[in-house]
C-alpha cells in the first residue's frame, strides 16, 4: 500500500471497520513510527469518541415500527392495534439500524459501510468545530467589551487633558496680559511664560501620545469586529497551512467568509523575524498574488484581516514567505508555510 492509502485507511481503522488483512498491514506500518499516521489516528479516535453524543433521540411513528418489525424480525408481525410487549419492543440500537435503510434515499443505500463511517466522522467533526467557534465567539465578545471599557477610560483621560490644555492656554493668555501691564517686570514675566510654554508642550506631547493610543485601540476594536463577523458567519471556510523546512513547528489557518469575501489569518510558532524582514501571505492562482504582510508578536504569533481575498475557486493553495519589509509584488524569499485547498 502507498502512504496515501495508509492515510485513507486510518479513519476506518479508528472505528474498527477494516478487514483483517488491511488492519494487519496498517498496524505493521504504524509500528514503523510514521508520525503523520499516528497523529491522524489520534485525531480520528478523539472524534469517534464524541460522535455518539452528537445523536439526538427522535420518536418513531408506530406504523413505521410495525413495518420494521415485519421486515427485520421474521415471525414477529404485530397488528396495528396490538400492544407493545418487551418481546416486540425494539432496542435503540436495533431501531436505528433497522430504520436507516428505509429513511436514506436510494443512492445512499448503495454506499459502503466505510463511506458511511467516514461521513459520520466528518459530521461529528463539523459539530465539534461549530461548538469551538461558538466558544471562540463568546471569548472574543468578552475581549471586545474589555477593549471598549479601556477605550472609554482613554477617552475620559483625553477629555481631561484637553481641559487642562485649555486651562493652560487661558493661563498663558492671562500672563501675557500681565506682561503688557507690567512692562517693567519683563524678565520675570518672560520666565514664567517660558515655563508655561514648556508645560504646554509637554501636555501637547502627552495629548498626541494619547491620541495615537486611542487610534491603536480603535483599529484593534475594528479588527475584533471583523474577526467576530467572520467567526459568526455560517458560510466560513477553514484553510490550514503547515510549516515547511524553515518552520517545521509552525502552522496557520485562514478563516474565509464566503459572504463578506474577508478572511482572518492566524499563524503560530513562527521563527523570529530578522531585522528589516516581514512575512507575506500569497494566494497561488496562475501566479502568486499578495494577500498582505504581517509581523509576529513576542509569542511568535501573527494575525491580520485579509480584505482582498481572490476568488477561492481559482486559488490552488496559500503560502507564506519571508520578504523585505513592505513586501514584494512576487515571492523572493524562502517559503515558511503552505496549504492546499
Amino acid at each position: 500500500m502507498s502512504h496515501e492509502q495508509f492515510e485513507e485507511a486510518v479513519a476506518l481503522y479508528a472505528v474498527g471497520a477494516l478487514e483483517r488483512q488491511e488492519r494487519q498491514t496498517l498496524e505493521a506500518h504504524l509500528l514503523t513510527g510514521c508520525a503523520a499516521c499516528h497523529s491522524s489516528l489520534k485525531e480520528y479516535r478523539a472524534v469517534a469518541g464524541i460522535f455518539p453524543y452528537g445523536l439526538s433521540p427522535s420518536k418513531v411513528p408506530r406504523s413505521l415500527k410495525l413495518k420494521v418489525l415485519a421486515a427485520r424480525l421474521p415471525g414477529v408481525a404485530p397488528s396495528e392495534g396490538s400492544p407493545t410487549t418487551p418481546e416486540t419492543r425494539l432496542s435503540p440500537g436495533l431501531r436505528i439500524g433497522a430504520l436507516l435503510p428505509s429513511l436514506l434515499p436510494m443512492p445512499a443505500r448503495v454506499f459502503s459501510p466505510a463511506f458511511a463511517i467516514v461521513l459520520a466522522l466528518l459530521l461529528a467533526g463539523t459539530a465539534s468545530y461549530t461548538v469551538y467557534l461558538h466558544l471562540q465567539s463568546h471569548a472574543e465578545l468578552e475581549q471586545r467589551q474589555r477593549v471598549e471599557a479601556a477605550l472609554q477610560q482613554e477617552t475620559a483621560r483625553l477629555a481631561t487633558l484637553q481641559e487642562q490644555l485649555t486651562q493652560q492656554e487661558q493661563a498663558i493668555g492671562t500672563l501675557r496680559e500681565e506682561f503688557n501691564r507690567r512692562i517693567g517686570n519683563l524678565g520675570e514675566v518672560q520666565t514664567t511664560i517660558a515655563q508655561q510654554d514648556t508645560e504646554l508642550a509637554l501636555l501637547r506631547a502627552e495629548l498626541a501620545q494619547r491620541r495615537e493610543e486611542t487610534g491603536n485601540l480603535r483599529r484593534a476594536l475594528a479588527q475584533r469586529d471583523d474577526m467576530l463577523t467572520i467567526l459568526r458567519s455560517p458560510a466560513v471556510k477553514v484553510i490550514s497551512l503547515a510549516g515547511l523546512e524553515h518552520a517545521k513547528s509552525a502552522g496557520a489557518f485562514l478563516l474565509f467568509d464566503l459572504e463578506s469575501k474577508k478572511a482572518f489569518f492566524y499563524a503560530f510558532n513562527m521563527p523570529p523575524l530578522p531585522p528589516g524582514k516581514t512575512y507575506q501571505l500569497w494566494a497561488i492562482l496562475d501566479k502568486p498574488v499578495s494577500a498582505g504582510t504581517f509581523v509576529t508578536d513576542p509569542g511568535q504569533k501573527g494575525r491580520f484581516i485579509v480584505r482582498n481575498v481572490p476568488d477561492l475557486s481559482r486559488v490552488t493553495k496559500f503560502a507564506v514567505s519571508l520578504e523585505p519589509m513592505g513586501g514584494r509584488p512576487q515571492p523572493t524569499g524562502d517559503i515558511y508555510l503552505a496549504g492546499e485547498l
